[in-house]
């Protein structure tokens, strides 16, 4: 899928479950994973399992962006400059693949311009010679949905996270491909036994990503506490479907383990089964696990339980351009 990215076989069922926990989790015990055995969690028809039983009691919490602040202005201008040529790359090769289609003619017609080879007018039965040019279409028929994990487990890898989004939106901005960026968390300060707010945190929508200075907007996203990553997916998923685009795409930058409260026991069979829905809708889904060192075979296992091969691995967060810019262009090139 990119540079650092191992694929295995398919792995678009979770597995296996994971122990997670409420608030910052910083220590990651992984060691049954490959022995839990899968449940099976049931999407109920009624009102309260709309995403989801294990998500029955999440109540979803819009927090709309603030206008940026001079010092996020700054920040994310100096954050431009540093994408800059990953930017540059993306936009000379696409434009490029994009000049060629438009100029490439359409060969061996029925009808159409008369072709200046004539010859298999003598030897074919019916000949084809002719020829249309490609007109001018909405070449990139593409919307993307960039979901970012704001747990506390996200302290120390938010800022370099935010070069990696930064690079997303210039490079989409600039073809004008529509797009939003969330951020997702659950309050477990307010968490009751019937109640789990879980928000999204609205950086750009589609009807404002390609507003010249809404950018720097980028900045706000702060970590805070607890990850509900299948609610977050199938509620991105849902608007996702709504939109005209005939190809769509839904990206989930990660630390790889949601953790929030009675979410211990399920969270990985449940955000896999949101990751599988969101596909069978004709979405393309894709997880990035954001690491802060090597990546171990377990870590890699779990975002397989989750992501099956449409996976990518990061070291570590300072690398992230170099890992996701292959993505974009892999993505983009589909779409042309």
């Amino acid at each position: 899928m990119g540079n650092g990215a191992r694929e295995t076989e398919d792995g678009d069922q979770a597995m296996g479950t994971i122990q997670g926990s409420s608030g910052q989790t910083k220590n990651k015990d992984y060691s049954d994973l490959d022995t839990l055995d899968k449940q099976e969690i049931k999407l109920g028809s009624g009102r309260d399992a709309i995403y989801g039983e294990a998500n029955k009691n999440a109540v979803k919490c819009v927090k709309q962006s603030s206008p940026p602040s001079q010092a996020d202005i700054n920040v994310y201008l100096d954050f431009v400059k540093d994408i800059e040529n990953y930017k540059r790359k993306l936009s000379t090769i696409i434009t490029k693949t994009l000049e060629h289609k438009k100029n490439a003619a359409r060969k061996d017609l029925m009808i159409g311009r008369l072709s200046k080879k004539l010859l298999p007018m003598v030897l074919d039965e019916k000949p084809r010679i002719f020829y249309k040019k490609n007109q001018e279409s909405k070449e990139l028929d593409a919307a993307f949905t960039l979901l970012v994990d704001c747990s506390a487990s996200m302290h120390g890898k938010m800022e370099e996270t935010k070069r990696g989004i930064v690079l997303f939106h210039e490079v989409l901005k600039s073809f004008q491909i529509p797009h939003s960026i969330m951020g997702f968390w659950e309050d477990a300060m307010e968490v009751t036994d019937h109640y789990q707010p879980n928000y999204l945190h609205i950086i750009h929508s589609f009807s404002d990503s390609l507003y010249q200075n809404n950018g720097p907007k980028i900045m706000q996203l702060e970590p805070q506490e607890d990850n509900r990553d299948g609610f977050s997916i199938r509620v991105a998923a849902e608007q996702l479907e709504a939109r005209r685009e005939k190809h769509k795409f839904l990206l989930v930058f990660s630390d790889g383990e949601p953790a929030a409260a009675n979410y211990n026991q399920n969270g990985i069979v449940d955000t896999n089964l949101a990751v599988l829905e969101a596909r069978k809708k004709g979405m393309e889904v894709i997880g990035t696990f954001l690491a802060d060192g090597e990546v171990d075979e377990l870590a890699d296992k779990l975002m397989q339980n989750i992501y099956g091969k449409h996976r990518i691995l990061v070291p570590s967060v300072s690398e992230l351009p170099d890992h996701f810019a292959p993505l974009l262009k892999k993505l983009l090139l589909k779409v042309i």
